[in-house]
């Protein structure tokens, strides 16, 4: 048997009601059509505790198959193989996705925060995409100590009174001539009820409106409207995650009442030894972990 099949043999599986109950491997489900799987070397997750995490319940839909041979429901990640997809209602053929190779030096840290972004991003159907600048005659755009106080009040207040759900990521300008600091705006995903909208009379190459955003009273802002499909909110995503610039201490801020941070799950144990992906060490910690991701694999057209 191949050893990138994972069976039900591999699974142990405890009473549901264990609140105690820990498993090592992560299965989660993605509305862009993949499929990532996280194994650690030693048991980490707590699924009922997780469930309990937020306000919503989780559909939980397995992607599993019956097999003949032992007469059990079995997870069958492997490539080439047809499984079903909860997303589409239907069966897709499955290919092991490979990730480029400057992503794979990203220290376990980054690359946690970093696939968090993707999932809060791909878990909400944002419908904006929200570029802020600061202004040095308003606010000191170089201070993070001034500028990330008034940010947390300008968020708290759009949330108040916008309901707006948001997925932020400061990032560093390219210096420019003369400058021996880098100064901070920000990329952002969001929903919002009523924003206040001016239209700037300038497209995109693509022919759409942009436009200003009123309420942004520290510099300069575009606003471009989103389709809320998953292959445009995971390229945009992927787009405003290049430079991993930690800044305030984080590497994005996220909130809202109504945001979902996470998508569709499933907890399982397996030998970490024989499980096939890209391995980490988490420093400190004595634990090591391994990550692999597929495609389930369609033609979704053209963007």
């Amino acid at each position: 048997m191949p050893q990138n099949i994972i069976t039900s043999d591999d699974c142990i599986l405890s009473p549901a009601m264990d609140y105690e109950v820990k498993y090592n491997c992560k299965v989660r489900y993605f509305p862009d059509n993949q499929i990532k799987i996280t194994c650690f070397s030693r048991p980490v997750f707590n699924p009922l505790k997780a469930e309990l995490y937020g306000t919503e319940p989780k559909e939980l839909v397995s992607l599993k198959e019956y097999d003949p041979e032992t007469g059990e429901m079995a997870y069958k990640f492997v490539e080439g193989k047809t499984i079903y997809s909860p997303f589409e209602d239907r069966y897709v053929p499955i290919t092991l996705y490979k990730e480029p190779g400057e992503k794979r030096t990203r220290t376990d840290s980054v690359k946690r925060a970093i696939d968090k972004a993707f999932e809060i991003g791909l878990a909400n159907q944002f419908r904006y995409f929200i570029t802020l600048t600061l202004d040095q005659e308003k606010i000191d755009r170089y201070d993070t100590a001034k500028i990330y106080p008034k940010l947390r009040v300008w968020l708290s207040n759009m949330v108040q009174r916008h309901k707006m759900d948001y997925l932020l990521f400061p990032e560093y300008h390219k210096p420019r001539p003369g400058e021996t600091e880098c100064a901070i705006h920000f990329h952002m995903l969001a929903n919002a009820d009523r924003l206040n909208l001016s239209d700037s009379g300038r497209q995109t190459e693509n022919g759409q409106a942009i436009f200003n955003l009123l309420g942004w009273k520290y510099g300069f802002s575009t606003v471009i409207e989103l389709d809320g499909r998953p292959a445009i909110i995971k390229y945009v995503t992927k787009y405003i995650t290049k430079g991993n610039a930690k800044i305030f201490g984080k590497f994005y801020l996220s909130g809202g009442k109504t945001l979902k941070r996470e998508v569709p799950a499933e907890f399982m144990n397996i030998d970490y030894a024989s499980f096939e992906g890209q391995e980490y060490t988490i420093p400190g910690t004595g634990m090591r972990v391994k990550y692999k991701t597929f495609n389930l694999d369609w033609d979704e057209g053209e963007l």
